[in-house]
Formats: C-alpha cells, sequence, structure tokens
C-alpha cells in the first residue's frame, strides 16, 4: 500500500519537495497551499487528515519574508502565527489521528564560530538574544515547545535552478556582498532524505541538522559561480555594519554529525553539491 504525504505549503522548499516526491511511486503525494486548504483552521485541518488518511504531514509551510528576514521586524503578528502558532497545531491535530509530522525549519537560531553547533546545544540567536531577528526567535520559540514531529533544520537552501529563493540567485542579484562562512542545504539532498525517513518509517520527535559538510566562505563560493559564468560585474565586498538591515543575522556552521551516525546519510561536500547545482544551472 502507497503511503500517503501531506505537503503543507507552496513555495520555494514545498514545491521542489513535491516535484521530487511524486516521481516516487511508493508515494502518494498531495500538495496544498493556503489558497487551497487553510490548513491554519484547525478544525477544518483535522477533518481534512481524518478524511485522506495522510500517514506523513511535512511542514514546508512559513513565514520567511520578502526581500528578507528583516520583514518579519514588521509584521510579526504574521511570523508568530505561521512559525509558531500553526507548526504547533499541527503537532496537536497529527497526535491526534496519528499522522507523523516533519517539519522543515531553519538552523538560524545559532550564530557565532565558537564551535559547529550541534543539535544538543541550546540555541543562542534566539528567544534568549535580545539581538536576534524576530524570524530567528519565532523559529526557537517553535522548537522549544514542539513535542511531535521530525525537524529537520536547513539553512541557506539552493538548488539546480536560479529560483528566486535559492542562495545562489541571492548571491548572484546582489551588488553588496559579505564575505563570511555559514552553512547552506543542497535541495535535491534534503528531498532524498525526507523521502529516506518516510520509507524507513521513521516516528516520534527528534531534531536533525541538514547541511553540506565543509561549508565556504561566500568569496568561495562565488569563485565556483564564476568558472559556472554566474558573475554580477557589480558585485563588491561591504561590511555588515555598513548596510541598513533591520534585523540582526545569524552567521555560524552547523554540524551534521548526527545526520550520518543516527540516519545513514551521507551528503556531498559543499563544494560538490555547489558545482552540481552550478552545472545545472550552467547546461
Amino acid at each position: 500500500m502507497k503511503k500517503r504525504v501531506l505537503i503543507c505549503g507552496n513555495g520555494y522548499v514545498g514545491g521542489y519537495v513535491f516535484a521530487q516526491l511524486s516521481k516516487n511511486t511508493s508515494l502518494e503525494v498531495t500538495l496544498e497551499s493556503k489558497a487551497t486548504l487553510d490548513y491554519t483552521d484547525e478544525y477544518y485541518l483535522r477533518d481534512y487528515l481524518e478524511e485522506q488518511r495522510f500517514d506523513y504531514l511535512i511542514n514546508a509551510q512559513g513565514y520567511t519574508g520578502r526581500p528578507n528576514v528583516d520583514a518579519a521586524e514588521r509584521d510579526k503578528e504574521a511570523c508568530w502565527k505561521y512559525n509558531v502558532q500553526v507548526p504547533v497545531m499541527f503537532n496537536t491535530v497529527c497526535r491526534e489521528l496519528h499522522v507523523q509530522p516533519i517539519h522543515i525549519t531553519s538552523g538560524c537560531i545559532f550564530t557565532g564560530y565558537d564551535k559547529a553547533w550541534s543539535e544538543a546545544d541550546e540555541p543562542n540567536f534566539g528567544v534568549y538574544n535580545s539581538k536576534a531577528s524576530f524570524y530567528s526567535t519565532s523559529k526557537h520559540a517553535f522548537e522549544s515547545v514542539s513535542d511531535n514531529g521530525i525537524t529537520i533544520r536547513i539553512r541557506m537552501p539552493f538548488c539546480d535552478t536560479l529560483n528566486e529563493r535559492s542562495y545562489l540567485t541571492k548571491i548572484h542579484k546582489y551588488d553588496d556582498l559579505i564575505s563570511a562562512v555559514n552553512s547552506k542545504t543542497y535541495i535535491p539532498e534534503l528531498v532524498d532524505f525526507i523521502e529516506q525517513i518516510i520509507e524507513d518509517e521513521c516516528k516520534g520527535h527528534d531534531i536533525v541538522h541538514f547541511t553540506n559538510p565543509e561549508p565556504l566562505e561566500t568569496a568561495g563560493v562565488v569563485e565556483l559561480m564564476k568558472e559556472y559564468g554566474l558573475e554580477n560585474e557589480n558585485w563588491s565586498w561591504v561590511d555588515l555594519k555598513d548596510l541598513n538591515l533591520a534585523a540582526g543575522r545569524s552567521n555560524c556552521i552547523l554540524d551534521t554529525t548526527k545526520l550520518k551516525e543516527e540516519y545513514g546519510f551521507t551528503m556531498l561536500t559543499e563544494t560538490e553539491a555547489l558545482r552540481k547545482a552550478l552545472k545545472a544551472i550552467a547546461s
């Protein structure tokens, strides 16, 4: 019998997850946006899940802000609703109906280079840090009360196309660049991991980091982009303090030891993943 999977959120990541998972003939995958299913309504969602009998709910919805997280500083109500209240409600309804949630969330709840941050570390760029962005605060707030589902922390996602939300597209379009080392996530591999979770019938509550190992400094990414003909003649290097940002930014490296040791999943290095993506974009 096919496993039935519901994806809530038809944004950059949700759309990519749907497109790739739909190719798996052992799965029956449904994608819903807020326009097609009001998944923010607890009673409506409960009726829908009970009627359709899904095995997994992938939470790919959430507030990210446009053009960036600064927007959350101006729209805190919406940010809190979609990043905290809605996923908490998903947990409650899914537990009642024996549906396994998978939350795709953010590793931007850490900052600094004291160490590579692991899942066991207390987030230092969230509810306990007055300098944290409201976006990061909301992501940490959800995790601090979440007691259900597999939470996958990603950072700076990129893929094989120049999607407007891809890290590579943003770097290409930005004139002013900050050179910092940050973990990033190759979305095609994220979908492979989600597929593994479903096929292995993973259940319960857990947190796992999903970023490509051996992260590069921004300057290293730019050099790779140039190799594949992806360049911006207006690029210039600036200091973070010189940018007019409404919210603080997370800069950090996530530890992915747990991903390999407990889930048996080995990712490409960041350089390998970037080359794979850039080759696809250039072709």
